[in-house]
């Protein structure tokens, strides 16, 4: 990705429009350098990003709430279902914010990735965020993290974690939506809540994401047959308590549980979203960033 692709960029991550936007508040959120271990420093970047983009949506276009969906070692194919066409093996988090009359992931997402429709109300709003950001970067701000030489840490302990159902001491409450009795990895898709109480995701701080990435690695690890790979999609509707969804995916199971989810109205924003919409809830600034 050349940087001058990017809408803004920081250390670790850069934020950029998909090749194929599906609403005009689908971003991306790509890893600089997918080499790059994925630790304190990148966690904090990361958050900072997602910060920075979700004060200049609210700034500029009163956004209320954001939809996350990311990935690890899973590529959509056919009709995705439920999830966008990935465009790069690089990580990248893909990042839909919703604001009063937007259209929303979800419509888009139920349908076929060759039935999805291409949107076109972006150039507007690409060219602001740029002026935002040109601005923020002349105010007072935390430096970006410098990159670690640290190689990512090795796969967690197969039986750590999993044994007593929910991790009771850990920053996310991690459950089986359908308990397997007896192989809480096998379930398939497991929804995740921070315990403490956070206005927005980029509020959960680094230490909860690193910890909720390696519960997903744990899951990952853990399934029998194994997971090919993971997804996972959160809810962040900003002054209410943010969801996320994991989901284990299988080649060859057309689209399996995430299909299903989407396809029943799973990715919905829920109602209070768009009532509260212009109320002032989504006002508050974001705390790992200030413009």
């Amino acid at each position: 990705m050349a940087a001058r692709e990017h809408l803004f960029a920081s250390t670790f991550w850069g934020v950029c429009r998909p090749k194929f936007p599906l609403t005009p508040g689908h971003f991306v959120i790509r890893l600089n350098d997918p080499s790059l271990a994925f630790d304190a420093a990148s966690a904090t970047d990361l958050l900072h990003c997602y910060g920075r983009l979700r004060q200049a949506l609210v700034d500029m276009s009163g956004a209320t709430a954001a939809q996350l969906c990311m990935s690890r070692n899973w590529q959509p194919v056919g009709d995705a279902i439920g999830e966008p066409v990935s465009e790069t093996s690089t990580p990248s988090l893909h990042t839909f914010f919703a604001w009063p009359g937007s259209p929303t992931a979800s419509a888009a997402l139920k349908l076929p990735a060759h039935q999805r429709v291409r949107s076109g109300e972006t150039a507007a709003l690409d060219a602001a965020l740029r002026e935002w950001a040109a601005e923020a970067s002349g105010s007072p701000a935390d430096p970006s993290p410098a990159p670690s030489t640290e190689q990512a840490p090795e796969a967690t302990d197969p039986e750590i974690g999993l044994s007593a159902g929910p991790w009771t001491s850990r920053a996310f409450l991690m459950e089986a939506v359908q308990e397997i009795p007896g192989s809480p990895a096998a379930a398939g898709h497991w929804t995740a809540v921070p315990r403490g109480a956070v206005d927005s995701l980029d509020a959960v701080g680094v230490e909860a994401l690193l910890e909720l990435a390696a519960g997903v690695e744990e899951l990952a690890w853990n399934s029998s047959p194994r997971h090919a790979g993971m997804t996972v999609w959160a809810n962040d509707v900003w002054g209410t308590p943010a969801i996320i969804h994991v989901f284990g995916r299988q080649h060859g199971s057309g689209g399996g549980q995430l299909a299903a989810f989407a396809q029943a109205g799973g990715l919905d924003l829920p109602v209070a979203a768009a009532k509260d919409a212009g109320q002032g809830k989504s006002a508050r600034p974001s705390p790992t960033v200030e413009k």
